[in-house]
């Protein structure tokens, strides 16, 4: 990291430089040599600095939190869910919908794994307010986990400008995902309060799970239409989207699922699945443990490049099979 910071630190001094000769200097020829060197000079740098994948499976609500029990009134899955968008907002920062003259604009990998978190994340909160969801009470979804799901779908590619529907200011994808970040919080609070419900029954936590498994159906989907198409390794400029597309909600869904084992302990417990969710939770976490220092789209019988898209596929499907088994020992009726 002091290599890469003293490199940032060479460039930007080069290009102080360049902008004082600009300064003294201003035709046109050297501004375009001045932008180029910046371009291909200064921004891989900062590329490399900016660009973070978290994807750290220990990952949790702050300990100064109020998040309680399963057995008390918050929901930890729902808790989790807003530290994860707030990690992305604040932490690692936002960089799906930075414009193309930033160096975040340039990235590739990072945006694709937020994409597909926030994705991961909108079915889920989706499933939970949906009917039969935890969040579904005798008047209908609760309106904080309905908003909060509406507001995740917001593409996260729009900056403060939107050209595709208007050339006027538009709200952007990190204002639409903290606004969906407070409802979530709001809903834990007024859970704690007693003012919402969150139904803990194995029913509840069927639905979800059901989310979940179409939601690694599209993962697997992704993958298998890219592998059908004929694409050569060395050009294939795609892969490392759909890779760590994939990666985003599989990551999403760990994390989530843990804590909703959590939320559900005593209805896991009712049916014998406690062995089959930690199963569950961990093989997600394989899945989205997956770190390759390049993605390739080899041949799945190659000897010299790797596939890797197909090694996440194997490890998705192997989720997805453990998650239908899940399904199916929550539906058990008791005698």
């Amino acid at each position: 990291m002091k290599k890469i910071l003293d490199t940032a630190l060479f460039a930007t001094i080069g290009l102080l430089r360049l902008l004082g000769e600009l300064l003294r200097h201003p035709s046109r020829r050297f501004v375009i040599w001045a932008v180029a060197a910046v371009v291909v000079l200064v921004f891989p740098v900062i590329m490399l600095i900016i660009s973070k994948i978290d994807d750290n499976p220990n990952f949790t609500v702050s300990p100064n939190s109020t998040v309680q029990t399963a057995t008390g009134n918050r929901s930890r899955a729902v808790a989790v869910a807003a530290a994860l968008i707030n990690r992305e907002l604040e932490v690692s920062r936002w960089r799906a919908n930075d414009p193309f003259f930033t160096p975040g604009g340039w990235l590739r990998d990072m945006p694709a794994f937020q994409l597909g978190l926030v994705g991961a994340l909108s079915k889920v909160t989706a499933a939970m307010a949906g009917e039969k969801g935890p969040g579904y009470g005798p008047n209908g979804p609760d309106s904080d986990l309905n908003n909060a799901a509406g507001l995740l779908k917001y593409p996260g590619t729009v900056w403060k400008f939107d050209t595709r529907t208007s050339w006027l200011p538009t709200a952007s994808a990190e204002k639409q995902y903290r606004n969906a970040q407070r409802s979530l919080d709001r809903f834990n609070d007024y859970l704690s309060a007693g003012t919402a419900s969150f139904d803990r029954r194995p029913e509840a936590l069927a639905a979800v799970v059901e989310a979940v498994i179409r939601d690694l159906d599209d993962c697997a989907a992704a993958i298998d239409h890219h592998l059908a198409a004929e694409r050569y390794p060395f050009l294939d400029f795609t892969v490392a989207g759909v890779f760590y597309g994939n990666k985003g909600r599989l990551y999403a869904h760990s994390i989530v699922l843990r804590d909703l084992g959590r939320d559900f302990e005593t209805a896991l417990a009712e049916r014998r699945q406690t062995e089959n969710w930690t199963r569950l939770v961990e093989q997600l976490a394989a899945a989205a443990h997956l770190r390759p220092w390049m993605v390739w789209s080899g041949a799945p019988d190659s000897s010299f490049l790797p596939n890797h898209l197909a090694a996440q596929g194997y490890l998705t499907l192997r989720a997805r099979m453990q998650a239908a088994e899940m399904l199916a020992g929550l539906n058990i009726r008791k005698p």
